[in-house]
């Protein structure tokens, strides 16, 4: 299609009221109203802000961060921070323009071309699919610690895995109502434990006088001196690893009530708001070392930090936090992960898409897609004697989908002017920067080595993530080309309804 035969990007239709307008504005998409909009302002922050988790993150990858650059910890994870920000506000732009779910895959098929919009979702289903069965293994083998004694055998941790993904995609099935109450009471735990755990450890600090100023020194664990860059490179991996998904209330805009508002500010409010909290707690956790060698070498820093400063009782309580984030993070993964493969059914753009697009009526749920989730992620937890062969791609496939998404922005034109979130004039400057951001951090994923005990190779991330990406292209090659080229699949071409303006409507690419 040339671009003087493109169709403009209309208006949004005038405004009604509640569940109606947004229908009504999901109607100019080409899509009738099938999932049911319950979802409220703090819900979709809380799904963004848990999906993140910044509990699980840095429990998880502390150790990682102060071996590489000790004390200055904090300080690169601020550097993420306002890399992970430039991202977040293109982003949250997209979402007010294109309130749909399936999100990264919607906005590149609008603003690029449905070809290219397949390959940003099929990164964005890999993202969800790899990291929901860990979130699931990881909340597993916490209960089995806690429990202590046979709990902790594999054997016990993989059956436990197995019953948090039935627990969750149970929840799922039961209506999005149910899941959004417990991870909002997640979010909750979440917040004002690493408020109480930061204030702790830093009054703590401030009794028995440690000084202010560590934090402005840098020391290897390797090398015993300050960190050079290529340390400070590898310490970013904790932020990198932490600070996503900040764009999953975006996945449930059709669930959520006045989308083309609440949604851009949960995506920015979830990210500045857990930025802010791993900022308080790192700093914290930082200011309680007394002996910061020791500290470096223990197996598990973290751990050592809270048991000496805490004891027994405060480190149960720590940990009882952390777990509960956890399980807030697997049901908000299990809802961006659903959902996408949802809307990429919806469209005909997976093998089995009539299936995945089935939506239960009565509790108004992306029923198959859920049971899909649920069906891999039990296979591949049975299945895999490790499943960091999977995990590893979960941060890469992100990374490479936040770029598809950067770069279908750049690549359009500039939105109009009506109303919602809009960067303006920045716009350009901020998606380059970001474009740019991502890159760096795919490098920095993909090129140092990363051993993992029992797997030979030690560049698991980038052997895996490609061949996935490999078998994304033979879908496309063998089952989504052919349609695109039939003109089955792909966003509607038109509105549906009574006439509703086409705000969807833009340019794309003619497919080929």
């Amino acid at each position: 299609m040339s671009a003087a035969a493109r169709p403009p990007e209309h208006r949004p239709p005038e405004p009604r009221d509640g569940e109606d307008r947004d229908a009504a504005e999901l109607g100019a998409f080409g899509y009738a109203q099938q999932l049911r909009r319950g979802i409220g302002t703090f819900s979709s922050f809380a799904v963004s802000f848990s999906l993140i988790s910044v509990c699980t993150g840095v429990f998880a990858n502390f150790a990682l961060g102060l071996r590489q650059v000790g004390p200055a910890v904090p300080w690169s994870w601020c550097i993420v921070l306002a890399g992970q920000l430039l991202v977040a506000l293109v982003l949250a732009e997209l979402a007010s323009r294109m309130p749909l779910s399936g999100y990264g895959y919607q906005w590149s098929s609008r603003l690029v071309g449905p070809r290219f919009g397949f390959f940003v979702g099929w990164l964005l289903v890999l993202q969800f699919l790899a990291g929901f069965p860990g979130v699931c293994a990881t909340l597993a083998s916490h209960a089995g610690a806690w429990q202590g004694g046979s709990w902790n055998d594999p054997r016990a941790v993989k059956a436990l895995t197995l019953a948090v993904i039935a627990a969750v995609a149970l929840l799922h099935l039961a209506g999005m109502r149910w899941a959004a109450l417990l991870n909002d009471l997640g979010v909750w735990t979440e917040l004002l434990g690493v408020a109480a755990l930061a204030a702790l450890l830093i009054a703590l600090a401030v009794a028995r006088g440690a000084p202010a100023d560590m934090l402005l020194a840098s020391r290897n664990a390797a090398s015993a001196l300050p960190a050079a860059p290529g340390a400070w490179a590898l310490s970013l991996l904790l932020g990198a690893w932490c600070l996503t998904g900040f764009e999953a209330a975006a996945d449930l805009a059709e669930e959520t009530r006045n989308p083309r508002r609440v949604v851009p500010q949960a995506i920015l409010a979830s990210l500045v708001a857990s930025g802010a909290a791993g900022f308080a707690l790192l700093v914290g956790l930082v200011l309680a070392i007394d002996d910061l060698p020791a500290v470096q070498a223990a197996d598990n820093p973290l751990l050592a930090i809270l048991a000496d400063k805490l004891g027994p009782a405060g480190l149960a309580a720590a940990l009882a936090v952390v777990g509960m984030s956890i399980l807030a993070c697997a049901l908000a993964s299990m809802a961006a992960a659903s959902r996408l493969l949802f809307a990429l059914g919806r469209d005909n753009m997976l093998p089995g898409a009539p299936w995945l697009a089935a939506v239960d009526a009565r509790h108004g749920t992306p029923r198959n897609a859920i049971l899909c989730v649920w069906a891999v992620s039990s296979t591949c937890v049975a299945a895999l004697p490790q499943l960091d062969v999977i995990t590893q791609i979960s941060a890469v496939a992100g990374y490479l989908g936040y770029a598809g998404i950067l770069g279908a922005a750049l690549a359009s034109p500039p939105p109009p002017t009506h109303a919602g979130f809009r960067l303006g004039a920045a716009r350009s400057w901020i998606g380059g920067a970001a474009l740019a951001w991502v890159a760096g951090v795919v490098l920095a994923l993909t090129i140092p080595p990363t051993p993992v005990a029992g797997i030979a190779t030690q560049h698991l991330p980038a052997l895996s993530t490609a061949a996935a990406v490999a078998v994304g292209i033979a879908v496309y090659a063998l089952a989504i080309r052919p349609r695109l080229l039939q003109g089955t699949a792909g966003p509607p071409p038109r509105p549906i309804g009574d006439g509703a303006a086409a705000v969807g409507d833009l340019p794309g690419e003619e497919i080929a």
